[in-house]
């Protein structure tokens, strides 16, 4: 009785620990794939960029921007990273074909690609 009885606890736990772990990979995330992205149209905010004129790297945070100073419009604004807005005086204003290399992606939503799209449709972003 104890054998037939300990044979259907292993099976049991077997069965559990087997069905557990078939759950688990068939749940796994699919990690996200990062997409390379083309610098001559608009980058998404959060954007890490090297640029030819400077040694650190920028972080995009805002698209058509009128530096007040000069009255001029760049495709983007930035700030150095990693150490991001210091104050006004380290904000950096530069057009796409500075961009030598885009180090890493911003975030993008749907919101960000009508953006995009309006732009296309503008003649800004070509």
């Amino acid at each position: 009785m104890n054998s037939k009885r300990m044979l259907v606890v292993i099976l049991s736990t077997l069965i559990t620990v087997g069905c557990s772990q078939q759950t688990t990979e068939h749940v796994k995330k699919e990690e996200p794939k990062e997409v390379s992205l083309d610098p001559t149209k608009l980058l998404p905010i959060g954007t890490v960029v090297k640029l030819s004129n400077m040694d650190k790297s920028v972080m995009i945070y805002g698209y058509n921007q009128i530096q007040v100073s000069t009255k001029n419009q760049f495709d983007y604004r930035g700030v150095p990273y990693p150490e991001g807005n210091i104050s006004a005086d380290y904000n950096v204003f530069f057009n796409r074909n500075l961009i030598e290399e885009v180090v890493h992606n911003g975030y993008v939503t749907d919101e960000d690609k009508k953006i995009w799209e309006e732009a296309d449709r503008e003649g800004k972003a070509d």
